[in-house]
């Protein structure tokens, strides 16, 4: 639904204007269709003050939910290229395999694929984009014209489209850690009753692998099998387990994938959660919460 709002943005009018544009060549911005000149910066300033207060209570109350959920990073990541990078290369696993194979026809033949796909992609992204920044009247008729005609839009186009090709080939999560402002700012905008990811370290500690045979004498274990599943899914590479980390984006991927080893092993859901109280560093935030 966010990616064909997103694509259909361009072409949505309202009175004659375009639904959303922010030209920002010739200082002239579209919202919902009203249109915003130089002479009302003060409007544009109140409007960017009441949108920077609501993402501060919006994460205050809710964390990064915006991050995992509704952000274009995230959503062109995991629900466009890495479906489309396990349909072509498949899971990690044999992705890690065809990594280390020697270059021959079949990987040749798969990052041929995989790589256009990706470009033609970055392409179409990028002329969303620039509809965005002077009309879609204005894109089409570049793209029927000769590049001689317009370098700078070219030009510009090629820069998107190489943006994007990085970004979403190579630097991928990347985006999140170290260029988006929004994750650094989390640390400083969460408190205690915000909702966030969560291990519950008392319940799973110490973790410990199931055995078939059991000994006579067993040390007593808690409820995580130590199966690291929960690594492996998270986006951004982080173990949960150690506490409240700056890089979760509360896509709860590991929630999931927790649950369904619990269900397997017969034991209660929820040793990761998303409780309302931060806690220690310690990963101590979901201390006595059952199920």
């Amino acid at each position: 639904m966010l990616l064909a709002a997103f694509f259909a943005g361009p072409f949505i009018q309202v009175n004659g204007r375009p639904w959303l544009l922010f030209n920002i060549f010739e200082r002239k911005f579209i919202i919902f269709g009203a249109a915003f000149w130089p002479q009302d910066t003060h409007i544009l300033i109140f409007l960017m003050l009441t949108l920077f207060v609501f993402v501060i209570v919006f994460t205050v109350v809710f964390g990064r939910v915006f991050c995992g959920w509704a952000c274009p990073q995230t959503i062109f990541m995991e629900m466009v290229f890495r479906k489309i990078e396990y349909w072509i290369d498949g899971d990690a696993g044999q992705q890690r395999r065809l990594d280390a194979l020697p270059w021959n026809g079949e990987k040749l033949r798969k990052r041929l694929l995989k790589w256009s796909v990706f470009l033609g992609i970055s392409v179409l992204i990028a002329h969303t984009v620039m509809a965005y920044l002077i009309g879609m009247d204005r894109v089409i008729a570049l793209v029927q014209s000769s590049p001689a005609e317009n370098w700078a839009g070219f030009f510009g186009l090629l820069a998107f489209t190489g943006v994007f090709m990085f970004v979403f080939t190579w630097f991928r999560e990347q985006a999140c850690l170290v260029v988006c402002p929004y994750g650094r700012l989390q640390g400083v905008l969460l408190d205690k009753n915000s909702i966030h990811v969560a291990y519950d370290y008392v319940r799973g500690e110490p973790r410990g692998p199931l055995r078939k045979q059991k000994p006579l004498v067993e040390e007593v274990k808690g409820a995580c099998v130590d199966c690291s599943l929960c690594v492996q899914v998270c986006p951004t590479g982080i173990d949960i387990r150690n506490g409240v980390q700056m890089e979760c984006v509360n896509c709860t991927a590991c929630i999931d994938a927790c649950d369904e080893v619990m269900e397997k092993v017969q034991r209660p859901k929820g040793l990761s959660a998303m409780p309302r109280r931060r806690g220690s560093p310690r990963g101590r935030a979901a201390c006595g919460q059952e199920g």
